[in-house]
Parts: structure tokens; sequence; C-alpha cells
């Protein structure tokens, strides 16, 4: 599967190309001018050969879509933003089966088994994972935990919840992304991908954790606030269906936005059932019990 990185002005702060070397993973780094891409190479943390100048505008829309005119049909891609900081996983992933047990009142009894570090070679092997959990259910997007608190990744799989943009698997089709979505592209995207497709899917035990709000690319909360206020306004305009706008600690009114539930109880069972039992491996199915 290749794997791409999108940066933007971070030209010798960017971490993500760096540990993708560290641990050999071959990838490609997009960067929007030839000028862009020079000042990356001066900076030291890029390959020559593993830059490209795509020559599009400003924004991460439009560098996803230049990786999906550039990919084959059907094909999967893994996509990263430039910041990351570490990638990490539950403790002992693979004989858990598909629920921890965690909730309210025990999830103290987790502190330390959330987030076991593992390197980018490790973490490909679970991006195969998230890919042939996708195929079993007919989802074209899927990612990764976007939050490290435990009482939230209790369940192994969720579906059609979002699929945060700092790194997912994506396989090419139809949709392309909404330009009018920049800076929130990865929720525009989920949404996109739920109603043209019914389902996307994310594993809650693998944690990307990036550099998030720091200089570069979109910059702070406040820098960014009035672009995001914009953004807010047309997703709930575009996808009323499928988005909404919602509260979030911090942020002021109409400047986040969340999704509705799309997804049916029997509908969700249906899918935990196609994924749990293809994609768990039989020995380890037959040693925890899944039914």
């Amino acid at each position: 599967m290749r794997v791409f990185v999108f940066t933007y002005d971070r030209y010798d702060s960017l971490t993500t190309p760096m540990m993708l070397e560290a641990d050999g993973v071959p990838h490609t780094v997009l960067c929007h001018s030839e000028a862009d891409r020079q000042r990356f190479i001066d900076g030291g943390r890029v390959r020559p050969e593993n830059i490209i100048a795509t020559g599009e505008p400003k924004g991460l829309a439009n560098q996803r879509n230049w990786c999906l005119e550039h990919m084959e049909r059907d094909e999967w891609t893994m996509q990263f933003v430039d910041d990351l900081k570490t990638t990490t996983e539950v403790a002992d992933y693979e004989t858990r089966g598909h629920r921890l047990g965690i909730s309210i009142d025990n999830q103290r009894e987790f502190k330390g088994q959330m987030q076991v570090p593992i390197s980018l070679t490790k973490f490909m092997v679970r991006a195969d994972e998230v890919v042939e959990a996708c195929e079993k259910v007919g989802a074209r997007l899927g990612g990764f935990c976007g939050i490290a608190n435990p009482v939230f990744r209790d369940a192994k799989w969720r579906f059609n919840v979002i699929v945060d943009g700092r790194a997912w698997v994506m396989k090419k089709g139809k949709l392309r992304f909404d330009t009018g979505a920049q800076m929130v592209d990865d929720v525009c995207f989920t949404a996109q991908n739920i109603e043209q497709y019914g389902v996307v899917v994310v594993n809650q035990w693998v944690l990307p954790d990036c550099r998030r709000y720091t200089v570069g690319a979109f910059n702070s909360i406040d820098q960014r606030m009035e672009q995001k206020m914009t953004e807010a306004a047309h997703l709930v305009k575009t996808y009323p269906g499928t988005l909404r706008y919602a509260d979030k600690a911090g942020w002021p009114p109409f400047s986040h936005v969340a999704l509705r539930r799309t997804i049916k109880n029997d509908l969700l069972r249906e899918f935990e059932r196609l994924v749990v039992r293809e994609v768990v491996a039989p020995d380890h199915e037959a040693k925890v019990g899944v039914q």
C-alpha cells in the first residue's frame, strides 16, 4: 500500500517523513509548489526523491484530490499529515478479542494499557487490517482512534463515526473532496463516504497522535477560527442529513460540527459480525469465544 504525507509550510519542523524514514516505510511527501519543495529539501527532513510539488493551491482537500487523481482505480493508500508525534496501540493487542470491558467505573484500571508504543512498520500492519475490515463491509474509508481516553475505546471496531484525517486509509472511488472544507476535510469526507457507501470503519485500539494546532499549516485555534466557522456553515448546509452543529468546550457556537446518527442497531450488529468473524484469526476467535 502506497503511503502519502501531506505538508504545507513546516519546512524544518515536520516529523512524519522522518519517522517513516527511520522505520523503513517507503513514502511520498506532497507539497504545493517547487519553491516549497526546495525549502523542504533545504530543511533536511525530506529526501529529494521522496517529495513532489503538486502545483495545487493551499488546502488539504486540494492536495487529497490531487492524490486521488494519481491513484489507480480501487487502489488503497495510507495518508498521513506531517506532524505525527507517536503511534500507539492497546496492550496485548493480538489477544484482547473485540471488547476490553471498559466502563466509567473501571476506566482507571486500564491506565497504562491503552498507549503502548509501536513502530510505523507495525502501524502499517494495523492499516492493512483496517483495509481488510473495510472490504468486509463495503467501506472505502477507514481510520484510527482520535482520542486517548479509555472510556471511548472499549470496542475495537466502530462504524460511522468521524474518521480522523491525521492518519487514514482510503480506496479510490467516485468521490472527490469538497473544496469548501479545507480545514475539516476529514469530517466532510467522512460524511460523503457515509452518504455514498453507507459505512466508514475506525479501529479504536490504534492511536496516531500529532502535534495539533502548532505553528504551520492552519496554525492555532484562534488563527483558524474565522475559516473554521465558514466551513462549518458550509458543511451543515451541504450535508444536512449527515452533519449538524455541535457544542465543543473552548470553541464558540457554530464553529464545530458532528455526525448525526446514521446507522441502525441491526446494521451495526451485522457490521460487527462481519468484521469480528472475518478479520480476527480463526484460532484467536475460538480462544476468545467470539460468537
